[in-house]
């Protein structure tokens, strides 16, 4: 395929809107494109507007490669923080920007484009490699539950999800330190000493295991009451608040620690009560998602919460619930280290960085937790072309950043199978 015809595909996709939903217009875009080259693609309905995809080339034997990427994006946000049109792909200055540049429609069209591209030539003479694009990625990874569920990742060697890796060279220090990621000292500072040899604007990384995440939500009930009577009724954002200093309290008290991927991430996001000013509130609940660590594994950190809330019902009022609303596990490769292997020995070749792919662990969850409960021994590995900009106003990829890793993806998908 032209560069043209490449950057083309990436704007494509951005122009439709899949904000958790709407993924069968990209689905069948893909699979109309995939036929017009010649291969066998399918869209497979899971919901109302919603299709994943399967595509496939080789002789159908091992090694088998799959290549996994979600067609699905985040919200996005405030329209007047956009600089361009969030829906409307725009390339400038070597970048192209919309939302989904970055996550991850440009890392599923590298992977697209590598499929076409060795189908084109006969290849692969020997092995499987198999696309799986999915949807609701975003918020649920229902799509990637699904397709694992009917067995599409059950007999795939290795994985590689496409996830944005990159980091803008200014913004390493801050990435680190956010404890988005976690890298030894001795690399990261052999990554500062090859900074200065480097003319590329990013510096990509493997992420080789990530935390498992689980999101919950405590209610707080009530009773009802006019304002100006408050002690007839029982204020459910009182007992709410109470509940969420001890559970912050609780999450500063972990002690448990991954060499790799570091503690326990507590992110408490929603909290909600009260419907009018002059009625005192019955009901109040908070939503909570936290990054989790194999030390402190999900059902054990469960435990934890239902003892507190169990402790803080003791109280004279106090009614809270705990109700955990999805639960992924921690991903990490325990088997062979081959497909890594193969990405650092020939990144230099490709992406020019400072160094080449070094390996890190990740607080961000991804479809390869779905994709791992059936598939206990394959090498899952998150490496893609996009950036810390994926769910920002004005989100980007660098078009060299994209094009580089498409041709290295080509290249080590022939290495991995052959």
């Amino acid at each position: 395929m032209k560069e043209t015809d490449k950057i083309k595909l990436v704007c494509d996709l951005i122009n439709i809107r899949t904000v958790n939903s709407n993924e069968k217009e990209a689905a069948d875009y893909l699979v109309k494109l995939f036929q017009k080259h010649g291969i066998q693609a399918t869209a497979i309905a899971q919901f109302p507007g919603r299709s994943n995809v399967i595509a496939e080339i080789g002789d159908g034997q091992h090694p088998k490669l799959g290549l996994s990427g979600h067609l699905d994006t985040v919200h996005e946000g405030e329209a007047a923080n956009w600089k361009t049109p969030p829906f409307s792909a725009t390339v400038s200055n070597n970048r192209i920007y919309g939302r989904g540049a970055s996550d991850m429609k440009a890392g599923l069209a590298q992977f697209v484009i590598t499929m076409i591209e060795l189908h084109e030539q006969h290849l692969p003479k020997h092995g499987t490699l198999r696309l799986l694009a999915t949807i609701s990625e975003e918020l649920t990874e229902q799509g990637a539950a699904f397709l694992s569920d009917k067995g599409y990742g059950d007999d795939l060697d290795g994985m590689l999800f496409s996830e944005p890796t990159g980091v803008p060279l200014d913004q390493l220090d801050t990435y680190f330190a956010s404890g988005a990621a976690t890298i030894s000292p001795e690399k990261l500072t052999a990554l500062y000493d090859a900074l200065n040899t480097s003319k590329a604007p990013e510096q990509h990384f493997i992420i080789n295991s990530h935390k498992g995440w689980m999101s919950y939500t405590v209610t707080s009930h009530g009773k009802a009451a006019h304002s100006a009577m408050p002690k007839l009724g029982i204020n459910a954002i009182d007992h709410l608040v109470q509940y969420y200093v001890a559970e912050k309290a609780l999450y500063q008290s972990l002690k448990e620690q991954n060499p790799t991927l570091g503690k326990t991430v507590y992110a408490p996001d929603v909290f909600v009560g009260g419907k009018q000013v002059n009625s005192i509130p019955d009901l109040a609940y908070e939503k909570v998602k936290v990054r989790t660590i194999p030390e402190l594994p999900n059902q054990k950190l469960v435990r934890k919460l239902r003892e507190l809330v169990y402790e803080l019902n003791k109280r004279p009022g106090f009614d809270l619930k705990l109700v955990v609303d999805q639960s992924e596990k921690p991903v990490a490769n325990e088997s062979t280290n081959r497909l890594a292997t193969l990405l650092q020995d020939s990144a230099a070749n490709y992406l020019k960085e400072a160094l080449p792919l070094p390996t890190i662990g990740s607080s961000m969850g991804t479809d390869a937790s779905e994709f791992r409960r059936h598939n206990p021994s394959g090498e899952f590995l998150i490496v893609g072309p996009g950036n810390t900009t994926a769910h920002q106003a004005n989100e980007y990829v660098e078009i060299s950043a994209f094009l580089n890793m498409q041709q290295l993806f080509e290249h080590i998908a022939i290495s991995y199978l052959n």
